[in-house]
Formats: structure tokens, C-alpha cells, sequence
């Protein structure tokens, strides 16, 4: 993936425009598992998100690193789905740069106690890093009377 090619821009715009996604893990029985997270771009394909490692998210994430993110916007009916490799990670850079994007979701939210001090709260929060493999954002220009969805498609990766 070319960091410097429009569609690849585009993609990272998104995510930057709509930091909460849904990260889908694998259960131990094959089952799917899904979670809403606040997910942000860094930089070289990489994602990330901070959850507690108490969670079953994690736990998969943990035996098994193949994960995919989807964020969808119905103002608009774009969205994007994102696979990759998950990681924990303790890179000081990709924390810093997480913990400051989300005080500043907080900041606008305005909700009564911040997502940090809640971390610090309850504890045993880690941050996950996500390489992506590929992308795919997709946005819907509304249906014609043939019943066929016009659509705009940009993908990076695989």
C-alpha cells in the first residue's frame, strides 16, 4: 500500500473522520466475536485501539491476531472494512498519540467521567496495534428504480 496514493489518504480521511468501529475477532469455537472500539489511524497501515485485558476480545486477539474492523456511516451510507493483524503492543508513541485522541472525543462528547479516567480506574487496559492488509470503503449513492445501489468503491491491499 502506497502511503502517499490518494485512495490510501481517502481511507486514513475516514478513519480519521469516524474514529468508532467495530473490531471482529475469532472465539475459541470459530465463532465470530465483535466489539465496538474507538479505533484511530497512526501511520505505516497501522490502527489502534486500547481495550482491558480482561475481555474476550483481547483473549482472541491474544491466540488469534487475524482481526477486521468495520466503521460505517449512515449520514452519508459510506463504510469501511478493514482486515489485518492485531498486535499488543507498550510503543510509547502509539499510546501517546491514542490517549490524546481520545481525551479530544471526550472533550466534544462532554460525557460526565473520561474514557482515561476510567482506564485508570479500572486498570489492565492495553493498547492493540492493527496492520492492516487491506481496506475497502464503499460509499452508496442511494438506489435507482432498477433496484441496482450506485456505489463508489476504493480499496487498498489485498
Amino acid at each position: 500500500m502506497d502511503e502517499s496514493s490518494t485512495d490510501y489518504l481517502s481511507i486514513v480521511d475516514y478513519i480519521n473522520r469516524h474514529p468508532l468501529g467495530v473490531i471482529s475477532t475469532i472465539n475459541d469455537d470459530g465463532s465470530p466475536e465483535a466489539a465496538v472500539v474507538y479505533v484511530f489511524s497512526i501511520s505505516h497501515h497501522t490502527l489502534c485501539f486500547v481495550t482491558r485485558n480482561l475481555t474476550r476480545k483481547y483473549q482472541n486477539i491474544f491466540e488469534r491476531p487475524a482481526v477486521s474492523v468495520t466503521i460505517f456511516d449512515d449520514h452519508d451510507s459510506s463504510c469501511l472494512q478493514a482486515g489485518g493483524t492485531a498486535f499488543i503492543t507498550n510503543n510509547e508513541h502509539m499510546l501517546t498519540y491514542t490517549m490524546n485522541k481520545i481525551e479530544k472525543l471526550y472533550d466534544i462528547r462532554g460525557d460526565s467521567v473520561s474514557p482515561i479516567e476510567k482506564m485508570e480506574r479500572l486498570g489492565d487496559y492495553v493498547l492493540i496495534g492493527v496492520e492492516l492488509r487491506s481496506a475497502r470503503l464503499t460509499s452508496y449513492k442511494g438506489i435507482d428504480v432498477n433496484m441496482s445501489t450506485a456505489y463508489r468503491e476504493i480499496s487498498i491491499g489485498d
